[in-house]
Parts: C-alpha cells; sequence; structure tokens
C-alpha cells in the first residue's frame, strides 16, 4: 500500500517527502475547475516532475463534485473526461468521486439519477482503463429535517448501485469513519466489498455520548478525527486491508477540529505515527 493524505496542492508532493509518506492523493482543483472546462496542462506536467523528482506517488485525483439537479445527468460524460485526461496524464489510474443526491427526488429517484450519471462515465473509464472510487460520505448533518448532498453511506446503497451499473470501473473509495458513527461493521462491509475497494481514506470516528443522549440524530454525535485519536481499531482495518489482498492508496483525510489550522501538520504527524508501523 502506498500511504499519504488528502490535499489540494500538488505543492504538498514536498511535505510528503518531507513528513515520511509515500504519496498523496490530489483534489482535481488543484489544476482547475473540470465543471468549466480542460485542467491546466502546465500544471498537471509540473505536478508529475515534483512526485518523480521527491518519490511520491499520486494514488488517486479526487473530483469531489456532489450533482444536485437533473441537468448534471447532460455534462457528467464531459466533466469526467476532463478529469480523466489529467489522471492519466499524471499516471493515476483511480479517480475519487462523490455520487451526489438530488433532494427533490424519492429514493428511488436518487438511485436512478446516479446511474444515469454514471453509466456512461463508467462506458468511458472502461475504454481508458480507470476506475472511479466513490467515498461513502453519507452527507446527514445537523437538524431534522435532513438533506443530503450525497448518498453511498452503507453496504445496501452500493448494492443498488452495483446493480444498476454493474461496471467494475465503479467501486469504492472505502472510508471506516463514516460507516463507525453508523454502527456498521467497517471490516465486514471491506471484506465483503473487496473487489470493489479501489483507494481508502484513514479517518477516525470519536463518539459525542453527551450530544447523542441530548439530541439523538437530531445534531452531529460523532466528529472526525486523526487515526488512532477516535474509536477504530486501525490495527485490525490495516490487518484487513492485508486479508483483502488491498495494493491501492490509503490516504489520511485531515479533518481533525483540534489539530487544525496551525496544528494541521501536527495531525498528518501523529497520524503517520500511528498508521506508518501498520502498513509498512
Amino acid at each position: 500500500m502506498k500511504f499519504g493524505f488528502l490535499t489540494s496542492s500538488y505543492h504538498d508532493i514536498e511535505k510528503a517527502k518531507r513528513l515520511g509518506f509515500t504519496a498523496i492523493e490530489l483534489r482535481s482543483a488543484a489544476f482547475g475547475d473540470a465543471t468549466k472546462g480542460d485542467l491546466d496542462r502546465t500544471k498537471i506536467a509540473e505536478a508529475k516532475k515534483l512526485g518523480e523528482k521527491h518519490g511520491i506517488e499520486i494514488t488517486a485525483l479526487a473530483f469531489y463534485r456532489c450533482a444536485t439537479k437533473p441537468e448534471d445527468v447532460k455534462t457528467a460524460p464531459a466533466e469526467y473526461t476532463r478529469v480523466f485526461d489529467a489522471a492519466e496524464a499524471l499516471g493515476v489510474r483511480v479517480v475519487t468521486a462523490m455520487s451526489g443526491f438530488d433532494a427533490n427526488l424519492d429514493w428511488k429517484g436518487n438511485l436512478q439519477f446516479w446511474a444515469d450519471r454514471f453509466g456512461p462515465v463508467a462506458q468511458i473509464a472502461e475504454k481508458r482503463g480507470l476506475r472511479v472510487a466513490f467515498e461513502n460520505w453519507m452527507a446527514v448533518h445537523g437538524r431534522l429535517p435532513h438533506k443530503p448532498q450525497n448518498m453511498g453511506g452503507c453496504p445496501g446503497v452500493w448494492k443498488e448501485w452495483f446493480a444498476l451499473a454493474p461496471s467494475k470501473a465503479l467501486g469504492l473509495e472505502f472510508d471506516p469513519s463514516h460507516l463507525y458513527w453508523q454502527g456498521i461493521d467497517h471490516v465486514r462491509a471491506l471484506k465483503e466489498f473487496k473487489d470493489r475497494v479501489y483507494h481508502v481514506h484513514a479517518k477516525d470516528t470519536e463518539m459525542l455520548p453527551e450530544v447523542r443522549y441530548q439530541w439523538g440524530i437530531n445534531a452531529d454525535i460523532f466528529r472526525f478525527r486523526i487515526p488512532g485519536y477516535g474509536a477504530i481499531n486501525w490495527a485490525e482495518f490495516i490487518s484487513a486491508l492485508d486479508e483483502i489482498g488491498y495494493k491501492g492508496g490509503i490516504a489520511i483525510e485531515h479533518e481533525d477540529p483540534i489539530y487544525s489550522g496551525d496544528r494541521f501538520d501536527e495531525g498528518l504527524v501523529r497520524g503517520w505515527q500511528l498508521l506508518n508501523p501498520l502498513i509498512k
């Protein structure tokens, strides 16, 4: 496995090397807006050269656009083609993505909304030997009524997705933190969907019992932490990745409110200290 962190700047390749990582996951926004036009080839070339210089691999190019309206069906193929172009230029084979959600549609309608967008995108990816990996972010927060921006937070949804669009070009960016707070067995889910896991996020979950007591589901009953500072058993999780034969990228998605601001890099270091001995 290649161990890195998610970032919006390809200049963080130098940081990755300095902190001991071997990879990064890079947001496509580092090169421009794929919804508006082609990504910047000059910056893409700079990023590739920087990665080669420091021996840092870009394990995935993240295009986290949450589609929310019907017209997004028509624009999806062109948008993802632009990101695929950038990925190929970088030598990256995985594009990480969000499923999106149209709050004006019911559940069945949203499943079709997903399939209508990513069925054609999968065909393009197949021809180019690329994979699209959806982060399993539930995107439900705060007080009722909840209005999601994204779907795909549980195994039942994944089964429905892959039944509607069975292409093996479509898979998961597996993040155990989003399963843990729901009470879903993330290790079981990892093993059940092992053939669809194309990238991995390392993010921990700290449960907040007092908030749960006071508000139940009508508040955020958890907060995300750097790996090792929440409730997930990372030795168990990394062992499960080894057991399924996973060889792809694993990236810290740093959303820890304690190690933020001036302490952001400290959070990355603390995550590295915990996970690197397990991954090596």
